[in-house]
């Protein structure tokens, strides 16, 4: 799954995008706390592709929010 030519790409935006380098650094410790709790690779890559989709879409993000409000009052989501 480690792709070198990924992660010199990676080490390279890190080197000239501050802000890169921090999310790089929260992904790292983030994933180390995911393998320490058993949670899968698998499982860590799909909240990843989810937080990315909402990520790239607002409307998604709005949705999930108020998913999680009906969800806080008990309510169950039925999609019929």
């Amino acid at each position: 799954m480690f792709n070198e030519e990924i992660m010199d790409i990676i080490m390279k935006k890190c080197q000239e995008d501050p802000n890169f380098l921090k999310l790089f650094q929260e992904f790292m410790m983030l994933a180390q706390k995911a393998a320490q709790s058993g949670m899968s690779v698998n499982e860590m890559a799909n909240i990843c592709m989810l937080g990315y989709t909402i990520g790239e879409d607002p409307a998604l993000s709005e949705m999930v929010l108020n998913m999680a409000k009906i969800s806080e009052m008990g309510l169950d989501i039925i999609d019929k």
